[in-house]
């Protein structure tokens, strides 16, 4: 009992400090600074100015509030959530204009390079993961549990949405072809899982075995599928608008995904030839590398989590010994890298999205639990897996996170001009948040029920 005490005061004085600063920090913005050249001036930016205070708030509070959420058996991906949506703007909003905010929306802007990052280096984890030789024996069967599980997914959100398109104005207020495109999206993205949860969850117990290995490789398997359809579909809507805007979309995509790989295969042949060529501070070369990745997806318009997945899966392949080197020297930045990631994510949710529209979206993060439930069930008794997988396999799938939270904000800005765009928008947060709050613990329970846990 001593032990969460002493956590939750020294979370609580964190909280309490950063308030402090924040009363004041109105009169530090007006402060002259010498900038690079030595002059003097006040700042341009004052997002820039303060923004590490909100990384140092949210690393050393979602800590924190990781390891109070450990001493009462919860996940710690959810206290990060959870702390992020508590220190962020949205709360804030609905708090007296005098209270101060502690992570402003300004400032959140600029944490995106960082987050990002934290997906590169997600990515590489996970593709390490993947193993040639595990996909080979069971691939087979995991492409048709993947398909149990979609179809079981697909058709039960499907119903739901037409059920009640005739009720919502998102649905309602539509034309008979963009209602049908809307539902398709919809179940494409609501579908999706979070391959960074599960490698946290992993990490977080140290699980290994062929339970932990089948998950990671559907759940990574699955979002590379659904990131290509989502992309083929959003180019067919923009081609239907414009047919030149619709070439441009189609080469824009093949990019996208092409030159992901080709970028995460440039990394791999990069990385492996320094890790050969030196003994020392590799930890360094990995935080460089995803820092690399994650400035090549914004300058070249690639996805950072396929281009990671992309270098962690043929580093790990073709040169196994040179890659166990490199990301056993990247454990100890793991944790801060999961907390800057899921801390950043909870603090961009909208919690005015959350109210809107949150009985359908509950309701549609309910069919997708039964959907996913049921259809792995059916997938598992067809492929004869074993009575665990059978039991637990599901709560690999219910997570949402970043590839989820990107693709929606893709989704958005391309129907962005619509006047329906606001509640599209509100729809798909409000059931990745949803999603994002009981799928960590239920994963946990399934990776604890397998029996690989090792903490």
């Amino acid at each position: 009992m001593k032990r969460p005490l002493i956590i939750f005061l020294t979370l609580l004085a964190t909280i309490l400090a950063v308030m402090a600063l924040r009363k004041f920090q109105s009169g530090l913005e007006t402060v002259a600074v010498v900038d690079v050249l030595g002059q003097l001036g006040t700042p341009n930016h004052i997002g820039v100015q303060f923004a590490a205070l909100s990384i140092g708030l949210l690393v050393l509070g979602g800590f924190l509030a990781g390891e109070l959420a450990s001493t009462i058996a919860l996940p710690r991906v959810t206290a990060y959530l959870l702390f992020g949506i508590l220190v962020g703007p949205s709360l804030a909003s609905w708090l007296p204009n005098g209270f101060p905010k502690l992570v402003p929306e300004v400032e959140l802007t600029y944490l995106n390079l960082v987050q990002t990052l934290a997906v590169s280096l997600i990515g590489l984890i996970a593709g390490s993961e993947l193993k040639i030789s595990f996909l080979r024996a069971v691939g087979s069967r995991i492409c048709k549990l993947l398909a149990f599980e979609s179809l079981g997914v697909a058709v039960l959100l499907c119903a739901l949405l037409i059920a009640v398109s005739s009720t919502i104005p998102l649905l309602s207020q539509r034309t008979p072809t963009e209602r049908w495109f809307l539902i398709a999206v919809l179940i494409a993205l609501i579908s999706a899982s979070s391959p960074a949860v599960m490698v946290a969850i992993l990490r977080e117990t140290k699980a290994n075995g062929p339970f932990a290995q089948t998950g990671l490789a559907m759940v990574v398997l699955k979002d590379l599928v659904l990131v290509i359809v989502i992309s083929a579909m959003l180019a067919a809507w923009t081609s239907n608008q414009s047919h030149s805007a619709g070439w441009i979309a189609s080469l824009q995509v093949s990019w996208h995904l092409a030159g992901s790989l080709l970028v995460g295969l440039i990394f791999a042949v990069v990385l492996g030839v320094i890790a050969k060529g030196t003994r020392f501070r590799l930890d360094m070369v990995m935080i460089i590398a995803g820092f690399s990745i994650a400035l090549a997806g914004r300058v070249l318009n690639i996805a950072p989590l396929i281009a990671g997945i992309t270098a962690g899966f043929a580093l790990a392949n073709l040169s196994p010994n040179t890659s166990r080197r490199l990301f056993s020297s990247i454990d100890n930045i793991l944790p801060t890298t999961y907390v800057i990631f899921f801390a950043t994510t909870g603090a961009k949710i909208s919690l005015d999205s959350l109210m809107i529209i949150w009985p359908l979206a509950l309701g549609a993060c309910a069919v997708r639990f039964v959907g996913s439930w049921s259809g792995l069930r059916a997938g598992c008794r067809v492929t004869g897996a074993s009575d665990l997988e059978h039991k637990w396999l599901w709560t690999a799938m219910i997570s949402q996170a970043g590839v989820s939270i990107a693709l929606a904000s893709e989704i958005h800005r391309v129907f962005a001009h619509q006047e329906w765009a606001v509640q599209l928008q509100s729809f798909m947060l409000t059931t990745i948040v949803i999603n994002e709050l009981i799928g960590p613990p239920l994963m946990r329970l399934g990776i604890l029920r397998s029996g690989e846990a090792r903490a």
